[in-house]
This record gives structure tokens, sequence and C-alpha cells, in this order.
């Protein structure tokens, strides 16, 4: 009987595996300096402290825009849902030594860190974007920073900026909600029925 059993249960989970919920997962980055986005970003290779005019003071506030491409609906029948799983941005800084606000899309962000003094003058910072990921829906983010907020000070050089995004589609096969959270396809259906003979028919060899 053990043998009839487990003949039993790998034809049906051949067939149940046919069908069911799908998910993909898919992370997007865009990286804003230079060449792609201009404006202040210091050129690559350049040197910073010989570069006085993409150092940027409390009065030359500027910004830039980010933009990702999200795959298609992957589901047969354009049944799927995206959903934003997170996001961050990441802005590699030269010189940050007062407190230099990062805001996107008109929600406050976070703060640059600052550089210890006699250390490497470059710094990196990551911000969590959970607060904005519903305006991140669009695949775009305008950042503006705001240099020395509230005070003067020495200024700030920003080489470049990076957004990601991680997000997911989910979908079910055949368009249908699963019972159990599987879905008996057609194949699992035909497979189910040559077991349940395959097990009289054994049955019926051990009775002779």
């Amino acid at each position: 009987m053990r043998r009839i059993a487990l003949v039993t249960s790998v034809l049906l989970a051949v067939g149940a595996a046919q069908a069911g919920p799908m998910t993909l997962t898919d992370t997007v980055v865009d990286v804003a300096n230079y060449t792609s986005d201009g404006v202040y970003f210091l050129p690559s290779g350049a040197n910073p402290s010989t570069s006085p005019s993409f150092h940027r003071y409390y009065y030359q506030d500027w910004d830039w825009d980010h933009a990702v491409t999200y795959l298609p609906d992957p589901s047969p029948d354009a049944s799927g849902v995206r959903t934003l799983q997170s996001a961050s941005l990441t802005v590699y800084a030269w010189h940050v030594d007062e407190t230099d606000q990062i805001i996107g899309d008109g929600t406050i962000l976070g703060t640059l860190d600052t550089y210890t003094y006699g250390g490497d003058p470059w710094t990196t910072t990551t911000l969590d974007l959970a607060a904005i990921l519903a305006d991140l829906e669009d695949g775009a983010l305008d950042v503006d920073i705001d240099i020395d907020t509230g005070v003067t000070g020495s200024g700030v050089t920003l080489s470049w900026s990076k957004l990601s995004v991680t997000y997911k589609w989910d979908w079910v096969e055949d368009g249908q909600e699963p019972p159990n959270g599987v879905i008996p396809a057609p194949g699992a259906i035909a497979l189910g029925a040559i077991g349940t003979g395959l097990i009289g028919w054994l049955r019926r060899r051990q009775s002779l």
C-alpha cells in the first residue's frame, strides 16, 4: 500500500504544479549623475576641490529627476497586480559638514551623512523611501536638496544619486482564486483519474 500511495501523490503533485498563484519580483535602478542628468553633479573623474562651480551653497539649492521602468504585466490574461515593496535613494556627496536635507516629491526624506574631519570627505547616504512608495507608482521621483538648512555654511558637492525600487507582480494561473492555495488544473484531474484506476488495478492483483 505504501507504493500505491506514493504513485498517487506524485501524479497529483505533477498536475497541481501546472497552475496556482504566481509571483515575479524585480528591482529597478536609476542613477543620476553629470552624464545622465547634468546640472550640478560633479563630472566623473573631476577633483571636487578644484571644481568650484559644482560646490553648491545655501543659496544655490537645486533639483534633479529619477525615472525607472517596471516590467509589464507578465500574467497571460493581464490580471497581474503590481505591488511596490521597498525603495531607497542613495546619494554620494563630498564635504558634507552642515545639515543638507534631501526632499523627494515634496516630502523630506532625511539629511546627508556628514564626513569626519581628517577622514574621507566623501560620504554615502542611503535614505528609505517607505513614506513615499505610493508616489513611485508612476516610476518618477523629483529630488531637491536644501543645502545648509537654516544656516550658512561651506556648501556641498554631489557626485551621483541612485534610486532603487523593488516590486512584485502577483497573479493566479487560470484567473481564479486557488482553494487552499492550490488550483487543480485539468491535467491534475486527468492524472488523478489515472491514479485511481491504477489503485483499483493493483488491489485486484493483490486479491488474486
